[in-house]
């Protein structure tokens, strides 16, 4: 059938169809907001039988979102259970149109793409093209390149290729550098940074305005024992069975070298003065006063969230919820001493932006960073703006009190245990981080501990408040754990 059909149709159900889909899907990142509409802004044909849409879908509020939706047509044996499924009308026979990355078939396909470098035409005027690196490996040579979907995942979509290579397909999407791509591809071939997966190629669509969006990335796949998430929360199941005296000691001298490569990477992404993305700059009186007043406007804006669902919180989360509400006025004002940081004389640099033990792996070796795209529900280029590094040190330790309270209390007070886990957990990451910093010959932290940890605290709050916009749309019942370390951080600076 010729593809202007097939495009017209599928114009027809993304308009009418796809809108009460979207949300649930796990990879749509506003799930809190509604929808007024969807149409199909480009689309190729990506094989048999599979087409790639992307898709503007608009809001009653708040701007426009693209996604990535490819799709395969007409039933596919090999296929389970759809994760996605619509009906087009195709010449009077319906046709169900289901999530490609469902279909083995389509999966090969694409490390097709990329083994033969193609090039393929969109129903706009643009194209879709796979892009190779050097890191691309002789397919020949592998054992098995057998696609397996990754799960669990929230905004993307992961295929592996036996032990060879992965595909990160991206969904939500827009015109620009991507972040992952360019970090990555920064940090693995001009800074030398071994703790990242190598980047093998991507895969781009080129409206015919001659603006290029990243759909997906190639990387090589590197063989792990889990993510960090999986291997913080099988450490704390056996301190919970109380047999953890002496795995914990490991377990805390394994955090002291993440932090070291944690300060290893920030270390790397200040490596380059003479390429003007990556270049350290002053951290100025200005940039923190920014900073400042963004945490003071997410402040306001994440209470104006929990209030309007407070009576909807089962009452153990509403009493937080409320403790939130009352600690706001106390909240600003531990925000407003991020201005501070603005005399300290350090710089600022990219950085990953949204890190947590869930963005790296176990590895023989030690441990390896992944996805460097930043909050996804922040503007792409706010996360392309260069931070203070102690961002990235604030979300590593929010999410060891994540895993700690999602192992041992997910719903109640913490334990005693608990606490005392996360305290030291959390030391020893940051022991780690400061002997490895202090190596790097430009200054990245300030420079007194009081500073220091004033502007740590600052940074945590942040995230904090980000987790619990996060839970409110997506994980209502989880409300609990970052409204409990708002109260923890509120109650430990009012100790300091």
């Amino acid at each position: 059938m010729e593809p202007a059909r097939i495009a017209a149709a599928l114009e027809r159900v993304i308009a009418a169809d796809l809108p009460p889909v979207l949300p649930g899907q796990r990879w749509f990142g506003a799930k809190g907001r509604a929808i007024t509409g969807a149409r199909l802004r480009d689309g190729a044909e990506l094989g048999e039988h599979a087409w790639l849409a992307l898709v503007d879908v608009t809001f009653a509020e708040g701007p426009d979102e693209s996604y990535a939706i490819p799709l395969v047509l007409g039933a596919d044996a090999s296929a389970g259970p759809s994760t996605l499924s619509l009906t087009l009308e195709l010449d009077g026979a319906r046709v169900r149109a289901t999530d490609a990355f469902d279909h083995p078939g389509f999966c090969l396909g694409l490390l097709t793409g990329f083994e033969r470098q193609s090039i393929l035409s969109t129903v706009r005027g643009g194209s879709v093209r796979f892009v190779r690196t050097d890191r691309f490996p002789p397919l020949a040579s592998a054992a098995s390149v057998t696609p397996r979907r990754l799960t669990g995942e929230q905004s993307n979509t992961s295929v592996v290729y036996g032990d060879v290579l992965i595909v990160k397909a991206l969904r939500k999407v827009q015109p620009g550098p991507n972040l992952d791509h360019e970090v990555g591809d920064f940090l693995s071939s001009r800074a030398g940074f071994p703790h990242v997966p190598p980047l093998a190629g991507a895969l781009e669509h080129v409206a015919a305005t001659g603006d290029v969006t990243t759909l997906g990335l190639l990387q090589r796949f590197v063989p792990s024992h889990g993510d960090g998430w999986r291997w913080a929360l099988d450490q704390l199941g056996r301190l919970r069975r109380e047999q953890a005296a002496e795995a914990s000691e490991q377990v805390f001298r394994d955090l002291s070298r993440l932090g070291a490569v944690t300060a290893a990477l920030h270390g790397a992404l200040a490596s380059d003065a003479t390429d003007p993305a990556f270049a350290p700059e002053p951290l100025t009186a200005a940039d923190a006063n920014a900073w400042s007043a963004r945490v003071v406007g997410d402040l306001g804006r994440t209470c104006g969230a929990v209030r309007v669902r407070l009576e909807a919180l089962p009452p153990e989360i509403a009493a937080d919820a409320r403790a939130l509400l009352a600690s706001q006025s106390a909240l600003t004002e531990r925000a407003r001493e991020l201005s501070a940081l603005g005399a300290e004389q350090c710089v600022k640099i990219r950085v990953h932006g949204d890190y947590h033990l869930g963005q790296t792996l176990r590895t023989d070796a030690g441990f390896v960073i992944l996805d460097f795209e930043g909050e996804p529900a922040r503007p792409v280029a706010e996360r392309r703006q260069k931070q203070c590094v102690l961002v990235d040190v604030a979300g590593m330790l929010r999410s060891l009190d994540y895993a700690v309270h999602t192992a041992l209390s997910p719903t109640g007070t913490p334990s005693e245990a608990g606490e005392r886990w996360v305290r030291r957990a959390s030391a020893s990451f940051l022991e780690g981080y400061r002997d490895e910093i202090a190596r790097v010959p430009t200054r990245l932290l300030p420079a007194s501990p009081a500073a220091f940890s004033r502007a740590l605290s600052v940074f945590e709050l942040d995230r904090a408040l980000y987790e619990v916009r996060y839970e409110l749309d997506n994980r209502p019942t989880w409300l609990g754990i970052p409204l409990r370390g708002l109260a923890r951080l509120l109650d430990r600076e009012r100790g300091s």
